[in-house]
């Protein structure tokens, strides 16, 4: 027996109930899941009732009935979709009817009106005297607005979306759609705010950086960095964005202390004059008639005059060498006004030097042009505001990589207390060689040492390249902002988030005499936690060591990947290709065998267009004992610069010579036709061996003859190959070198040029004897 609410029950009882419960538990589930999900309302009624469990395992119905033509309006069945709701208003507003303050319950709600993300619930009162229909909201309002709309805008221009997003989002969630003209309109309200706090708060930075220039150097003369970016991404060749924005950040605070937005286009302007008529009046942000390229300097003179205007006389500019905004200041605002360069782009300037002169010098690798750059970059990092040492150390770096160390000092160049070391970052650490690469990389080096003081007076734009990367999320440059006044919001809360940080959304909240919202701040509060915590860390040096190395594995990993897989994406690439018609059969994968001793050895080499295993070949050779072969095959592809330079095979007018002297050629399937034909005049259980062939030669090999068919003819006369690269790195570990060059000269004492095939082969040949 037990007792359950003051009565007592035996135990068939107490199961008879608890089935009575769990029945009445299924049906109501059954009933919400059938107002919830479509996939279960609204279709045909069947004879077998629909388990909840039943709705994700049958097959999607058939749809066809349902109405072609929705209405996606306001609709008066309230227990359709979701809503946002704030729970304390709605709870008073069901507290009591206004008439007979009698409780108001939410089950009897007549109609819903939208507005927005808000909504006016219509509840009748069902007491039998009163009957009054009450207006409850699901938000609070200022001036009969819903504050949710309002911070749904401030969150659209934070986050860097746009109606069609939010709306995707919203209906995901079976939200009802806000409405563009409604979006507009609390955007405006919001943005109003933004730019007066935006305003505000670059007027306090302003007064805050000349406070610190003054206690620093003593000094009024501010030195601020200026950089600009543009809603469209340039090509290199077509620079025509229709709008840019500009910052000016202090030296000495890092905050912006102005900021400006140029505009060639008005959505409002622009639909007027396509209809001959005058455009309404709106709030037009068009304020730029010349090119996208001349943005740049002219929010730059604006802003320093206006600084000048107010009393903060700017005596230096930080900027890039891209603009000739240095000119026009000098002679529209001050004459004697300095500019610094900034030293990121003085080294993407530098790279990209060398990266041309790779074109007409095939010996500066990409190798050499690493340790350069690393090279230069200590250079003006080492000697900042010291101009007779930075002239000095431009002047060794023309020598140093080449082994001349007259112009080094010991502080940095090891060289000197010690003849015997080697070059980590280059070739088998030996010093550059090249003499006409030393003759053009002095002239490079001479043009810098002739800006020495202005090497050595770099500054920085890093901050204002952080800003335009927080104004390209708020305004993503695969949208186009600018035909209204939503660039010019989102450019203010950027420069909000730059001087503030995100804790700004809360204020500009308070500002517009909203509530800040206890989850807004608390989520800001911790990603400027984060925020200073990521800036913290990425300073130390062990991060910025683990930096360089992820980059340098990546570098070279990709490298490695391209090299194997050949041209995979380029240009017109399938131009120069036959297309794949069928799937070819998967090859079976190498294995490790032991060679028979009745075999017999045929060394072989391959000279090709280039250093990817998809290379065509151009020559070919074998030896056997007093037995050799050798042929040039006219490749399908062109031959590389670099692989011509090596191997000295060319083709001019369709015709291959070898030196500058014309040879016989033939097509690939002759050639691979004379090379089967050697090896049956050997005999049968050919081995072929040869110097690192397992990672190229082999691959090559099998391309073509998988190209021409003739792979199977191939395999009935050769029985396994033999990589000598491999046998000597096995047999003679600890060697310095185990390219065919140094194994030649460390075994051999001889020098000889490689790339020819058949002197590649012969000195093969003659290790292998």
């Amino acid at each position: 027996m037990g007792r359950n609410r003051g009565y007592f029950r035996n135990e068939k009882q107490f199961k008879r109930r608890e089935n009575v419960s769990a029945t009445q538990v299924r049906r109501w589930n059954i009933h919400q899941l059938d107002r919830e999900h479509g996939y279960c309302s609204g279709l045909p009624q069947t004879t077998n009732p629909v388990r909840p469990d039943e709705c994700v395992t049958r097959d999607f119905p058939d749809l066809s009935f349902v109405e072609k033509n929705v209405n996606v309006g306001d609709s008066d069945d309230w227990r359709e979709g979701r809503r946002v709701v704030e729970l304390s208003v709605l709870a008073d507003g069901l507290a009591g009817c206004k008439m007979c303050n009698n409780p108001l319950s939410l089950s009897h709600t007549t109609r819903v009106l939208n507005y927005g993300l808000g909504a006016l619930l219509k509840i009748q009162c069902m007491n039998t005297v009163c009957h009054f229909v009450n207006t409850v909201p699901t938000g609070k309002r200022h001036q009969q607005v819903f504050d949710m709309n309002t911070k749904l805008a401030t969150g659209v221009l934070h986050a860097g979306i746009g109606i069609t997003q939010i709306n995707s989002l919203l209906t995901s969630l079976n939200i009802p759609a806000v409405s563009h003209a409604m979006l507009d309109r609390r955007q405006r309200e919001t943005g109003d705010a933004l730019e007066a706090m935006a305003q505000k708060s670059t007027k306090e930075w302003m007064i805050e950086e000349q406070r610190l220039t003054s206690e620093q150097t003593g000094d009024d003369e501010l030195a601020v960095s200026v950089d600009a970016g543009w809603q469209k991404r340039g090509s290199g060749k077509a620079y025509d964005s229709l709008s840019g924005h500009c910052s000016m950040i202090g030296k000495h605070t890092g905050k912006i202390t102005n900021y400006k937005v140029r505009s060639r286009s008005c959505r409002v302007c622009s639909s007027a004059a396509s209809r001959n008529e005058p455009a309404e009046d709106h709030d037009c942000r068009k304020n730029w008639e010349g090119s996208a390229k001349a943005m740049e300097q002219d929010m730059i003179v604006e802003m320093v005059s206006e600084c000048n205007a107010k009393g903060f006389k700017t005596g230096t500019v930080i900027g890039d060498d891209d603009s000739t905004t240095i000119a026009r200041l000098r002679r529209h605002v001050d004459a004697n006004i300095k500019k610094i360069s900034d030293k990121n782009h003085v080294k993407k300037n530098f790279s990209k030097t060398l990266y041309k002169l790779q074109n007409s010098n095939k010996s500066l690798t990409s190798t050499i042009i690493k340790y350069l750059k690393k090279c230069f970059n200590y250079v003006i990092a080492q000697n900042h505001g010291n101009t007779i040492v930075m002239e000095k150390a431009l002047k060794s770096l023309s020598k140093h990589p080449f082994g001349d160390h007259s112009q080094c000092n010991k502080s940095w160049c090891r060289f000197i207390t010690n003849p015997q070391e080697v070059y980590k970052s280059l070739t088998n650490g030996n010093p550059i060689q090249d003499k006409k690469l030393k003759e053009t990389l002095t002239e490079v080096f001479d043009s810098y040492i002739s800006h020495a003081e202005k090497l050595a007076s770099l500054g920085s734009t890093q901050a204002n390249e952080s800003f335009n990367k927080t104004v390209g999320s708020k305004a993503p440059k695969s949208h186009h902002y600018s035909g209204s006044a939503s660039l010019n919001y989102r450019v203010a809360g950027s420069v909000l988030q730059k001087n503030i940080g995100y804790t700004y959304v809360s204020l500009v909240h308070k500002r517009m005499g909203l509530s800040p919202g206890a989850h807004t701040i608390r989520l800001a509060q911790l990603k400027d936690l984060q925020s200073r915590k990521r800036r913290a860390i990425a300073t130390t040096r062990k991060a910025k060591i683990k930096r360089l190395a992820l980059k340098s594995k990546k570098s070279n990993s990709y490298a490695a990947s391209e090299l194997r897989e050949g041209d995979s994406y380029r240009s017109c690439v399938a131009l120069k290709s036959h297309d794949i018609t069928e799937i070819p059969a998967p090859r079976i994968p190498p294995a490790d065998v032991e060679i028979p001793d009745d075999v017999a050895y045929v060394c072989f080499d391959l000279e090709t267009t280039g250093l990817g295993r998809n290379s065509h070949i151009t020559q070919m050779a074998a030896v056997c004992g007093d037995k050799q072969w050798q042929c040039y095959v006219k490749p399908k592809v062109p031959i590389s610069s670099s692989a011509s330079e090596v191997t000295g095979i060319t083709v001019r007018n369709g015709r291959m010579h070898h030196n500058g002297k014309f040879v016989e050629s033939t097509n690939i399937s002759s050639a691979l036709d004379a090379f089967i034909d050697f090896f049956s005049k050997i005999g049968s259980g050919i081995c072929l061996y040869g110097h690192n062939i397992k990672s190229f030669d082999c691959h090559v090999l099998f391309n073509a003859l998988e190209a021409v068919g003739k792979i199977e003819k191939f395999n009935n006369s050769v029985s396994g190959f033999l990589d000598t690269k491999l046998l000597f790195r096995s047999q003679h570990p600890g060697l310095s070198s185990y390219s065919q060059q140094s194994l030649v000269s460390h075994f051999l004492q001889q020098e000889y040029s490689a790339h020819n095939a058949m002197d590649d082969l012969m000195h093969s040949f003659a290790m292998k004897v």
